[in-house]
């Protein structure tokens, strides 16, 4: 009990030696520059989630003195909101953190449309629409900064789209896989074969990135520029990862920054411990501890670098909570006289994903059912269980945010898996509680107490020293092309994947198309600086203002 309080309180003066360093809470208003920016984001990690895996870790380690990476460098909370509403969903969180600018549900770094009746902050109807420039593309326009993105789910999610896409929708994944090649990232490590088609490897080629799709050897040999993409879609869950096949969050982090940091003028990274989001909206205490363990060996192989190069600042936050886990269920009788063994109960025999067993139970035979979940989960099915089993083999739910809320095989091995511990869910649903803030700088200057999305947006960008803001930025290189083009013939023609801008006058005709930085003058190349975006909603292209400059 000593070692616990002594523990207890180790854990509260780390957290507070770490919120020391500005005069005040908030953002510091003055930050000395670093070269180098790491933004890391565990998707749908609730607050709570770190004391369930700390304690999951102690458990499984018999160490009482163990703790997250994470742990001294925790030092605030963010509120995570959107334009209209105070749960947000993956796209407009992420897009809030790297614009700046708060959003509604499925947007992907734009202006959002007014709610009447319902904004939480002020809107500007004469944006709506308009993609805001981000962190990334700073960093790339006004620094020269290599940038990346290393995930586990599918490249072009909510997540690492919005560091480097614009869209209404969060589920044109072929439109926002187009702009993040034609970013030409220096890196891409995550899933999403199938957004990758010839046209894309032929955008690649011309920035000089290699693509690999399911090629271990040429991910952990590679040197420069590559896009290293494995699965069709989502990566493995880490605990069903096979280490010949994929790479962990943790090496992906670690080789990302090797060849990011080989530009001498720095770099941009975003890390995504994409699937914690997924493990908790099954419900599953056993995806959600491991992902979020898995996150934070990642955050580790950072903040290792961070510490030795001396000019790297490290974020880290979820972009939402998700599930309300909780140390501690309705059934958790006399709580305050049990240990650790209690509480996680049969955890340790745990060898296998909710996701991975509910396809290997659909292969099982009948007969063979029961003997295959014990062998994966040390759980002895109960003659109700089986029964549930059996009804559920017919009902499969793809959708991985909709599985805890109807009856499905998977959602009912969640529910097997969580009554042999006594780890509750308030949810599988978002949630809204303010979301934990770490950050590691080398000059000990870091956002303290609560601050919004927003004054986050702001941190990143002193820490990165733009100069310019993000506004100047989406005003000078996603201008409305009404007004660029304004006074001149302008038409539309429609691709196999995309629309094109055609723009006639003084004899010469322009040709823009979407999602790409490209142009075409008089059958001439000219080269755009960002991909220029259409928006399908209000049918509207958004264009580099110089190009307003060619016809004239």
């Amino acid at each position: 009990m000593k070692a616990l309080k002594f523990i207890a309180a180790a854990i509260i003066v780390s957290m507070a030696v770490a919120c020391t360093s500005a005069t005040k809470p908030g953002v510091p208003e003055k930050v000395k520059p670093t070269k180098n920016l790491i933004v890391m984001v565990p998707d749908g990690t609730s607050t709570s989630l770190l004391a369930v895996a700390r304690w999951y870790q102690r458990y499984m380690t018999d160490s009482l003195e163990w703790k997250l990476n994470l742990d001294p460098w925790l030092c605030g909370f963010v509120q995570s909101r959107l334009s209209d509403a105070i749960i947000p969903d993956s796209a407009p969180a992420m897009s809030g953190y790297m614009t700046g600018v708060p959003s509604r549900a499925g947007n992907i770094s734009i202006y959002p449309l007014p709610h009447e009746g319902q904004d939480v902050v002020p809107t500007d109807p004469d944006r709506a629409y308009q993609p805001a420039a981000t962190v990334l593309e700073a960093a790339q326009i006004l620094k020269n900064k290599a940038v990346g993105v290393a995930v586990t789910c599918y490249f072009p999610h909510a997540t690492p789209a919005a560091t480097a896409a614009h869209t209404a929708s969060r589920g044109r994944y072929q439109d926002i896989a187009y702009q993040m090649a034609s970013h030409g990232l220096d890196v891409i490590f995550g899933g999403g074969s199938r957004y990758i088609n010839d046209e894309i490897r032929g955008i690649a080629a011309k920035e000089g990135v290699t693509v690999a799709i399911d090629d271990l050897d040429a991910f952990r040999s590679a040197e420069g520029k590559t896009w290293a993409i494995f699965n069709s879609s989502n990566m493995d869950f880490e605990m069903d990862r096979d280490p010949k096949d994929e790479p962990s969050l943790s090496e992906m982090t670690e080789k990302a920054i090797e060849i990011l940091s080989k530009d001498k003028n720095g770099f941009f990274l975003m890390v995504e411990g994409s699937k914690v989001d997924s493990g908790a909206h099954s419900k599953d205490p056993i995806e959600t501890i491991t992902e979020f363990l898995e996150f934070d060996k990642a955050f580790g192989k950072a903040l290792e670098f961070a510490k030795k190069n001396g000019n790297t600042t490290v974020v880290v936050l979820p972009d939402h909570g998700n599930s309300g886990i909780t140390l501690g269920d309705a059934n958790y009788k006399g709580y305050s006289s049990k240990g650790p063994d209690s509480m996680f109960v049969n955890m340790k025999n745990y060898k296998m994903s909710s996701s991975k067993l509910t396809s290997l139970m659909r292969d099982t035979e009948d007969s063979e059912m029961v003997e295959v979940f014990k062998k994966w989960t040390g759980i002895d099915l109960k003659p109700a269980e089986i029964t549930l089993l059996r009804r559920g083999l017919g009902r499969i739910e793809d959708d991985y945010m909709k599985v805890s809320g109807s009856v499905n095989l998977q959602s009912v091995i969640c529910q097997i898996l969580a009554s042999r511990t006594h780890i509750g869910f308030t949810s599988g649903n978002h949630t809204g509680e303010d979301v934990f803030l770490a950050v590691y700088n080398p000059n000990d200057q870091r956002p303290e107490g609560i601050i919004t999305n927003t004054e986050l947006t702001g941190y990143l960008c002193r820490v990165l020293n733009f100069g310019k803001s993000l506004q100047d930025l989406t005003d000078q290189y996603f201008a409305p092309a009404k007004k660029v083009f304004e006074g001149f013939e302008m038409s539309t023609e429609d691709g196999e994947n995309y629309k094109t801008l055609v723009v006639k006058g003084n004899g010469h005709t322009l040709r823009i198309p979407a999602f790409l930085s490209e142009a075409d003058l008089d059958g001439k190349p000219v080269a755009v600086t960002l991909p220029t975006v259409y928006q399908k909603e209000n049918d509207s292209f958004y264009v580099d203002s110089a190009l307003g400059t060619l016809l004239k």
